[in-house]
């Protein structure tokens, strides 16, 4: 069993994206420094890049490589991971009484959730959940309201998982986030964690990212899903951002916030004054129970 590659390439691409001050500023430093913490813990045929992209020269051509194959796939990384954080805290301002991070990989979100005193649950596979493990150890990230449970979402039910965790509270509202999670998982594993999450308690949100591949041109379409086989792993939620959010609602979810990757191009790409798009057909959908 392998590490995710595309959680890592995340890290590496948001890594030496906030190199440039003009998207650091964007970002505050507990961000910023665990990237640059996760980078300096990745495996050494990827650790690399943490000297390397303190190249200007390096970074430039790393930009450009991804472009030419790929238009929008770095931007929206720096996208991603700020519309997340945003609608987390906005979140843990209406009440969020403990958070669910589904797929947690090498994300912040979960650390950071903790770090604002909410009690978060990190549910991935074993050896995800043991390098996490390592590296907040490592990095002085552990706490007492930070969990990271090792679960299979394909063979665990969602509720059998959190059953197990004596700490996991179902009375509590509970955020659950599911950053680069959905377009992995097949259609009836999706409808058994969303069934999960309405039957543990109607008060529960959902913060979801969602790839709509249907928007993107065949060539662009043939580049996302090759770049993604070539390291071990597939998508297999065969939908477009409509009937995504159709299902959800077959479900009882609401949709309570859309931002598009047009939205984030106007907004914060704009102030950012990079020239680079957002990938076409990315969303980041905030659902409330109905």
């Amino acid at each position: 069993m392998k590490i995710s590659y595309t959680a890592a390439y995340i890290v590496v691409k948001f890594y030496g994206l906030t190199k440039f001050p003009e998207i650091a500023s964007k970002f505050d430093s507990f961000v910023l420094d665990f990237y640059k913490h996760m980078v300096g813990f990745l495996p050494s045929h990827l650790s690399w890049y943490q000297r390397s992209l303190n190249s200007y020269l390096l970074r430039k051509f790393f930009i450009w490589s991804e472009e030419l194959l790929l238009p929008g796939d770095l931007m929206h990384i720096i996208c991603r991971k700020y519309y997340m954080t945003k609608l987390l805290d906005k979140a843990l301002n209406n009440g969020v009484e403990q958070v669910v991070s589904m797929g947690a990989g090498f994300d912040h979100l979960g650390v950071y959730a903790s770090t604002k005193g909410i009690p978060t649950f990190e549910l991935d596979r074993t050896l995800m959940v043991d390098q996490k493990q390592e590296f907040i150890e490592q990095y002085n990230y552990q706490n007492e309201l930070l969990h990271l449970i090792a679960t299979d979402f394909e063979k665990e039910p969602l509720s059998d998982t959190l059953a197990r965790i004596p700490k996991f509270d179902p009375d509590k509202k509970t955020l659950f986030i599911g950053e680069g999670f959905f377009d992995y998982l097949p259609p009836h594993t999706t409808k058994e964690i969303l069934s999960n999450i309405k039957s543990l308690n109607p008060r529960n949100q959902l913060l979801t990212t969602f790839f709509s591949l249907d928007e993107l041109n065949w060539f662009h379409r043939f580049s996302f899903t090759s770049g993604v086989s070539l390291v071990g792993e597939s998508l297999k939620l065969p939908l477009n951002k409509e009937e995504f959010v159709k299902l959800l609602s077959d479900y009882g979810f609401q949709l309570d916030n859309e931002i598009s990757y047009k939205e984030m191009q106007e907004e914060l790409v704009s102030s950012i004054g990079i020239e680079l798009p957002v990938l076409k057909g990315f969303y980041i959908l905030d659902f409330v129970i109905r």
